[in-house]
């Protein structure tokens, strides 16, 4: 039942976005009547940029933003993917741009001009940040000092935010759904989610709604949402990005530190983006009043790849069995890099489920009652149902439970991930804490040090995008991704390959040689199950390249070259 106040805060949020919507269209007209935006729209931001400052024919601050007002228009009549709407003051400042720069000629900030989408996470001047919850709409940030450290960047640098994006309720989903504005959908499938929590800024930029964006990833949000939707995106290490002003969903937490990141079509407008941002934080750190947040003092270098890679990888997580569709990719990938010269191995980290019962471990530390107070009277969405039911039950009862899972169903792995999402004591948060540093100590320490690995290859889920309300009770599908949380690694996404329904059936026989827990593999690939070639024919796979930590340049440089080799069309 959705509370009186939820239907209120939601109905006049959607009313509010509609108004400021529709009335850009009516104002500018819609993208399928102007066949002429398709000059601005399909081309990197970087060359936006370069094309805006040479004053090429044509090339204006306001000609740019009108045409991915329209553009972002046009994605979220398709997808839903819009929460905070500013077109009209981005719009202004693009006038006042072009205004400034034939006054005095001076275009200067490396985003002179461009316009950008941000998470709806990120702290805008004048507008909410509400995380899909009630209790968060009307509250709009209304201090400079309070806007996100990214966007002030971004300003500085001579852009323009224009428009926020859409998040699963309190950020722990993939679904992209909550009440206030309802549900995201794929930018290639309407029956389909665009993954979380930055889902609506992965289906904005796959519709060419904007140059890039930015996400943010505690657990897979950035990565999973840049699979699903067939983008590129990158997830650095906690210390070199700042990170302040965001409205986080649990205040505090230090269990498993949460990133920003980039977003963008291709790797190049990933390289772009952070080495601007990168350059700024390290040009005006004083200036932009970064004191308080712990910067690690290393800005943008240029590296150079050795000729000859040594690549490690692996298809298989031993949690949920990974799909044909997405082993298919990573095998496609090791395959072109084999044939480029590169050292390829067959690599299996040691104990994958372990980092999703140190994430669950943590993350479920306080029952998650900071997390649902964010909610207040709005229903909970089902894709939060299996992360919280354990905090829920009686102690007691989730005792049992675990039993019966473990020695009943026989589904020893699910057992063991289920039995440490409950509240705890301090000292059990501590005893996590240090179990969490022993396994991210120990992987680093095999992957870098003993097998000398430049670069990890892995899926970013074991599946391509899932069905609306299919991911309820698949929670730990983001295994792949939560890894590297819980490691702390640097982390690109980019989109390799299509499903094919006839390269990627499953057979009646495929669970045979499982390792993994029968309990939600049967969810995926029984009867009925999430994963199905032939639906899921044309949607995208990802695949996730791993980089050692501080080594942005190096994972986005080899993700370029991976880009080359495998020619993804999208």
């Amino acid at each position: 039942m959705v509370s009186s106040t939820t239907q209120s805060a939601g109905q006049r949020k959607q009313d509010e976005r509609e108004r400021l919507t529709k009335g850009m269209e009516d104002e500018l007209g819609v993208l399928s009547e102007h066949p002429e935006d398709h000059e601005y729209l399909h081309i990197s931001p970087e060359n936006i940029v370069a094309h805006l400052k040479s004053r090429t024919e044509g090339w204006t601050a306001e000609r740019v933003m009108i045409a991915f007002i329209r553009a972002a228009c046009a994605a979220h009549r398709k997808t839903n993917c819009l929460t905070e709407v500013v077109f009209r003051e981005a719009l202004e400042k693009a006038r006042r741009l072009d205004k400034e720069y034939a006054a005095t000629g001076i275009a200067e900030g490396v985003f002179w001009g461009l316009p950008s989408s941000f998470k709806d996470t990120y702290n805008i001047l004048g507008v909410d940040s509400s995380l899909g919850c009630s209790p968060h709409c009307f509250v709009p940030t209304e201090k400079e000092e309070e806007e996100a450290i990214l966007v002030k960047l971004f300003r500085r640098g001579g852009g323009i935010p224009f428009c926020k994006t859409n998040v699963p309720q309190t950020l722990l989903a993939f679904e992209c759904s909550n009440p206030i504005f309802g549900t995201t959908t794929n930018p290639y499938s309407s029956e389909r989610t665009c993954g979380g929590s930055s889902g609506g800024e992965a289906a904005l930029i796959a519709l060419n709604g904007t140059p890039m964006g930015w996400g943010s990833d505690i657990g897979g949000s950035l990565r999973i949402p840049a699979h699903y939707s067939g983008i590129c995106g990158l997830k650095p290490v906690r210390g070199r990005w700042p990170v302040l002003g965001q409205r986080n969903s649990v205040q505090g937490f230090e269990g498993i530190r949460g990133m920003v990141g980039p977003m963008g079509r291709t790797v190049d407008d990933l390289i772009f983006a952070s080495r601007s941002i990168l350059n700024l934080v390290h040009s005006d750190v004083a200036d932009l009043g970064f004191m308080g947040e712990m910067l690690i003092p290393l800005p943008w270098k240029e590296v150079e790849l050795p000729r000859k890679l040594k690549v490690g990888y692996w298809t298989q997580d031993h949690l949920i069995k990974t799909s044909p569709a997405c082993a298919r990719a990573v095998e496609g990938c090791v395959k072109k890099l084999r044939e480029a010269g590169h050292e390829v191995v067959a690599f299996q980290p040691p104990d994958i489920a372990e980092a999703l019962k140190i994430f669950a471990g943590l993350t479920s530390a306080e029952g998650y009652k900071s997390l649902l107070s964010n909610i207040g009277p709005d229903p909970m969405e089902s894709s939060m149902r299996l992360v919280t039911l354990g905090s829920k039950l009686p102690g007691w009862l989730h005792s049992a439970l675990v039993w019966l899972v473990d020695n009943f169903l026989k589904d020893h792995l699910f057992a063991s991930i289920f039995a440490t999402s409950r509240p705890k004591s301090v000292q059990e948060l501590w005893q996590f804490t240090a179990r969490r540093d022993v396994y991210a100590n120990a992987f680093r320490k095999l992957v870098w040090e003993d097998e000398g690995f430049d670069m990890l290859l892995c899926p970013v889920q074991a599946v391509p995008a899932l069905e609306h309300g299919t991911t309820k009770l698949l929670s730990p599908l983001s295994v792949a991704t939560i890894l590297f949380n819980v490691v702390d690694s640097t982390v690109g996404v980019l989109p390799v390959t299509h499903v094919n329904k006839d390269l990627d059936t499953h057979s009646l026989d495929f669970l045979d040689d499982s390792q993994g827990s029968w309990i939600l593999e049967k969810r995926v690939y029984g009867k009925d199950g999430a994963y199905d070639a032939e639906k899921m024919h044309g949607l995208p796979v990802g695949v996730q390249v791993v980089g050692r930590e501080w080594q942005e340049e190096k994972v986005l440089k080899m993700m370029q070259v991976l880009e080359g080799l495998v020619e993804y069309q999208g």
